[in-house]
């Protein structure tokens, strides 16, 4: 009789703990944002992107706003996007009781399983963090924008480019750079290592470009870029991405791109150019841009997308 309770027993348990790394493994990427509202208050913007086959999800997740105090956001939308990944954003306003600077920081266990440059990936907590200074003297500030998504496919063998496609409405000067993927309270990841590489993998400063060159393994990895404000010449916000790139062994060859050149040209005039892509394995090509100047209204400026190897812009 004790054999068949010590056996129950045992069976609750690992029906348990399955069920909370189902429930616990999906976080993958994320960032936060900001718009500023008044001298104190802000509309903050969480994006998260989870791993759709765990079955966890949240509805709301609970925002520190570096002034020891915290609110509970609720996500207004979600998206299901190719390769696993769901898109949730959450959106809410704050009031801070005055001039200073915030660190703004959202935690949520945890992060997916097997994310092979975290140690044990699916017990560590995932967060994000944004710097928010409070300073009427220095004007509103806007954080930029991330046009483009967190979430990319490498090709195990050949270099791998991913650029945030930042934005800032504001005309703030950018810098960018690599830093520690984080845990619970914002602290940095014990152990954690960059993805390995051939050669290298670094960001541009200017560029805002992560170069990867080469990818020296296949499966997951989790890189943090920080995208730094300035305004003259004192930084004034740092907003971190932190993101998911899956490497894959692969024959396919990626497509060549085109030069994008330089262009000099009088204001109001208009700039008109030809950018085209060949791919080697003779696959179909689909182009398409993303850029601030697509966010100004009216907008200036128009693009061709194309399913074929011409894109015009």
């Amino acid at each position: 009789m004790k054999n068949i309770i010590v056996r129950k027993f045992f069976l609750l348990a690992l029906v348990s703990f399955c069920f909370f790394n189902l429930n616990a493994t999906h976080n993958r990427a994320g960032e936060i944002t900001f718009v500023q509202l008044s001298d104190l208050s802000y509309e903050i913007t969480l994006t998260t992107f989870t791993y759709t086959l765990s079955l966890a999800d949240r509805p709301t997740l609970d925002i520190e706003w570096g002034d020891n105090t915290t609110s509970t956001a609720t996500r207004k939308t979600k998206l299901t996007l190719p390769n696993f990944y769901q898109r949730n954003v959450y959106v809410i306003i704050h009031t801070y009781p005055g001039p200073g600077a915030y660190r703004i920081v959202v935690q949520d266990p945890n992060r997916n399983a097997g994310v092979k440059n975290i140690p044990n990936s699916v017990n560590v907590v995932f967060s994000i963090s944004t710097t928010l200074i409070v300073n009427p003297a220095m004007g509103r500030n806007n954080t930029p924008v991330l046009l483009n998504p967190p979430y990319d496919k490498a090709a195990f063998g050949y270099i791998f480019i991913h650029n945030p496609s930042a934005y800032d409405s504001d005309g703030d000067s950018l810098s960018y750079k690599l830093t520690v993927c984080t845990r619970e309270d914002g602290k940095p990841i014990e152990n954690y290592t960059l993805p390995p590489a051939t050669h290298s993998i670094r960001v541009d400063s200017i560029s805002g470009d992560l170069i990867w060159d080469t990818p020296a393994d296949t499966g997951k990895f989790n890189v943090a870029m920080e995208i730094q404000e300035w305004r003259n010449g004192k930084k004034i916000g740092v907003v971190v991405r932190d993101m998911q790139i899956e490497v894959f062994n692969t024959n396919n060859k990626p497509p060549v791109n085109s030069p994008l050149k330089d262009y000099c040209v009088e204001v109001g005039q208009p700039v008109d150019f030809l950018f085209s892509a060949t791919d080697v394995n003779k696959d179909s090509l689909s182009l398409k841009a993303t850029s601030g100047v697509f966010k100004l209204t009216p907008c200036p400026a128009t693009f061709t997308k194309v399913a074929s190897v011409l894109g015009f812009a």
